[in-house]
């Protein structure tokens, strides 16, 4: 019998757009109904401001994405509908910067042998641990309360909060390390393989901060400005010399780590992807000897692909970002991401009684730069470096607020070692977490499975039924 995996092809857009199966009939679906539902879906995710949506275009032919918003070139991406399951192994297989240049050569021409008739396995998720690749990217690089000072990512809290004469000191990057290496303690002993973004104290460079500034990093000076990092006044401020250490490293170290950790993931191709942040209330300002007040409310956030703004798609030096775009319309990336930070947040909130940040909030970030999920309060589109650079279903998780004042006792403390890294105990409650989501996410997959076999089973058992619908699909697309 035929294998179920092309029946899967058509019957994913369910899965991903509908949520799961119940007593629905699952029917094939031409190519271009599936992909065109799907880039006018994903559309509403990807794009935060009109003048995003006035680059792209939407026909029965395809889909267009021109340089500027005024359309007043030639469309810069055409991909026909017929060719998007071809254009979906091409980002598994090559580059970006080789894709890019494919399209280029592509033109307005259709991709040479791509046939109407054309059916492409889907991308499906693995449904168990032994098969699983997951990316691990603990936030920050500090390993140590000054290179976390330098990061500004750590707390203080005077202990008269607490009834106590010793105050309360603990920093994100140790506890977004830790995590990820409880976490992946845990997948490996399921079977899975399990990679880390970088060492602890390092950048996904290999190198730390201080190490940097002894090598000749104004040849990452010149690249950032190439990047369009920062602008001519503030490159010749890194270049002089009299750029303080905060500015030299959140302008030019930190954003060459975060392209090197990207490199590294999707070197890697993982199924899923995790980025491990600590949370803290919006606003909180810093006071006497560096202190911060302790707050009552404690919300986790996760952050997925998506909402562009105008700005960062417009224009013919954000080929980069408008490719990112394209990606996101057309892959499974967008959907897979939304569905699996959806567990991410409701097991944050099961499993640590924190709750999701809700949908009627001020912040500042969720109204500007982000737009909300349709699946789960907490989860928002966002186009940072990660979430637009990282190929395949990627979280950016930001559990829990370091500032609330029940957690920072218990974040305090360093009752917990890990690979000789002192940390609290708490790390391991949300790697937990983490975990969970992710043995859930393969349960499902695999339950999934489990019905599209029986509904193939009971459709499809007849192969020459089946070659004759396939055929019914092309001739009607």
């Amino acid at each position: 019998m035929k294998s179920p995996i092309q029946f899967i092809f058509v019957a994913m857009v369910v899965f991903l757009v509908c949520g799961p199966v119940h007593s629905q009939e699952i029917k094939p679906i031409p190519i271009k109904k599936f992909y065109k539902d799907r880039v006018t879906r994903n559309l509403q995710f990807l794009c935060k401001e009109a003048e995003c949506l006035d680059n792209v275009i939407i026909n029965d032919r395809g889909l267009y994405i021109y340089p500027t918003s005024q359309r007043v070139d030639k469309p810069e991406f055409i991909l026909y509908w017929r060719e998007m399951s071809h254009f979906n192994e091409l980002l598994e297989e090559k580059s970006n910067e080789e894709v890019i240049e494919i399209l280029k050569r592509k033109g307005q021409r259709y991709f040479h042998g791509i046939k109407s008739t054309h059916v492409d396995p889907a991308k499906y998720p693995v449904s168990d641990f032994g098969g699983l690749k997951v990316a691990i990217d603990p936030g920050h690089v500090a390993s140590n309360m000054g290179e976390a000072i330098l990061e500004r990512r750590y707390m203080r809290v005077e202990g008269k909060h607490y009834n106590q004469k010793r105050d309360i000191e603990f920093f994100e990057a140790n506890l977004a390390y830790t995590t990820g290496l409880r976490l992946k303690e845990m997948l490996e002993d399921e079977g899975a393989d399990v990679m880390m973004t970088h060492e602890y104290g390092k950048s996904a460079m290999g190198i730390n901060f201080y190490e940097w500034l002894e090598t000749d990093y104004k040849k990452d000076i010149v690249d950032g400005y190439k990047n369009e990092w920062y602008n001519r006044e503030k490159f010749n401020h890194l270049m002089s010399g009299d750029a303080p250490d905060f500015v030299m490293f959140y302008d030019v170290f930190r954003n060459k780590d975060f392209v090197a950790r990207a490199r590294a993931i999707n070197k890697f191709q993982p199924h899923l992807t995790v980025v491990i942040h600590f949370n803290a209330s919006e606003g909180g300002q810093r006071y006497g000897d560096k202190y911060l007040p302790p707050v009552s409310e404690n919300y986790s956030m996760v952050f997925v692909p998506g909402s562009f703004l105008g700005f960062e798609v417009d224009g013919p030096d954000e080929i980069d970002q408008r490719f990112e775009l394209l990606r996101l319309l057309v892959s499974y990336d967008l959907e897979e991401s939304n569905v699996f930070a959806s567990n991410v947040i409701r097991e944050l909130d099961q499993q640590l009684k924190v709750d999701a940040l809700p949908a009627d909030n001020d912040f500042e970030f969720a109204e500007k730069y982000s737009i909300k999920s349709d699946l789960a309060d907490g989860v928002y589109h966002r186009n940072f470096y990660l979430t637009r650079a990282v190929k395949g279903p990627i979280a950016y998780t930001e559990a829990l607020y370091q500032d609330n004042y029940d957690e920072i006792p218990l974040l305090g403390k360093k009752d917990y070692t890990i690979e000789g890294i002192k940390t609290s105990s708490r790390v391991k409650d949300v790697a937990q977490v983490y975990f969970t989501a992710i043995e859930k996410w393969l349960n499902y997959n695999k339950e999934y499975t489990k019905k599209l076999d029986a509904l193939y089973d009971d459709k499809y058992g007849d192969e020459e039924i089946y070659e004759a619908e396939l055929k019914g699909m092309s001739e009607n697309d």
